[in-house]
């Protein structure tokens, strides 16, 4: 990416300090664009903008929790900027777990997250800033394999709602101007992974991507820098999953339990 392809631009990224909203950040920044990132915790945000503010680029941290604060951070973000240009709905959480172990409970934590929130915020600035300035994207981020995962039913199902809620925004907000797409990484080698799993589990992974290894968080933040700059890209879902999503799971069937 050119270092001015977003010169002018004010990028609003939640889930901003780690993984994969982080890598979105600075791409945005090398790319010129200013960025706000939020998250949960203090520390990552401040690494983030100081990578940006090498850069070159103004980056304001906005430490909330996108279930509970979603108004103060627009608030935040128009008072520093005025504007908000491309939102990236990053934050999200889940757990693996069997189908038959996940309770309600469990069930609305992760949707309330993935689903909500990034419906409040992205009505939030829609309303505040890219309805009245004809003009954002906003992007989601969805699951690959997007037929589901073995495990995860509660967090595929929740990204799969909000891959159709970015077709459905394309097609009804592009009378102002503005573009809605998802982006569905496969398994991405972030920090936070290599921290949970062990090393076998992750090569087991990578076995099943036809690439033949998992992706970076920079692979996934560049290819959102570029959509920001794709002025005829809408309604549709780009996989970033080094072809998982057209091999599928790459895993043998589970054997029948017996009666």
């Amino acid at each position: 990416m050119r270092s001015d392809a977003l010169d002018g631009q004010v990028v609003l990224v939640t889930g901003g300090g780690t993984g994969i909203g982080r890598a979105t950040a600075l791409a945005c920044a090398h790319a010129g664009a200013d960025v706000v990132v939020s998250g949960r915790r203090r520390e990552p945000l401040d690494e983030v903008a100081a990578l940006v503010a090498a850069a070159g680029r103004k980056c304001l941290t906005v430490a909330a929790d996108v279930r509970e604060d979603v108004t103060e951070l627009v608030d935040q973000a128009l008072g520093a900027f005025g504007r908000v240009d491309v939102l990236v709905n990053g934050a999200g959480g889940q757990f693996i777990a069997p189908a038959e172990d996940i309770s309600v409970n469990g069930w609305r934590a992760v949707h309330r997250l993935a689903v909500e929130a990034a419906w409040n915020l992205t009505r939030e600035v829609a309303t505040r800033s890219m309805i009245p300035n004809r003009s954002g994207l906003v992007v989601f981020v969805a699951f690959s394999p997007r037929r589901g995962i073995p495990g995860m039913v509660h967090a595929t199902s929740a990204r799969a709602a909000v891959e159709n809620l970015a077709a459905g925004l394309a097609l009804e907000w592009s009378r102002y101007g503005i573009r809605s797409v998802a982006v569905a990484p496969g398994t991405i080698l972030t920090d936070g992974l290599r921290e949970q799993y062990p090393q076998e589990a992750i090569d087991g992974w990578a076995g099943a991507v036809p690439l033949g290894r998992l992706g970076t968080p920079d692979e996934v933040g560049e290819l959102i820098a570029f959509l920001a700059t794709a002025t005829y890209v809408t309604g549709t879902t780009v996989v970033v999953d080094g072809g998982v999503d057209a091999w599928g799971t790459g895993h043998p069937a589970p054997p029948q339990e017996p009666a």
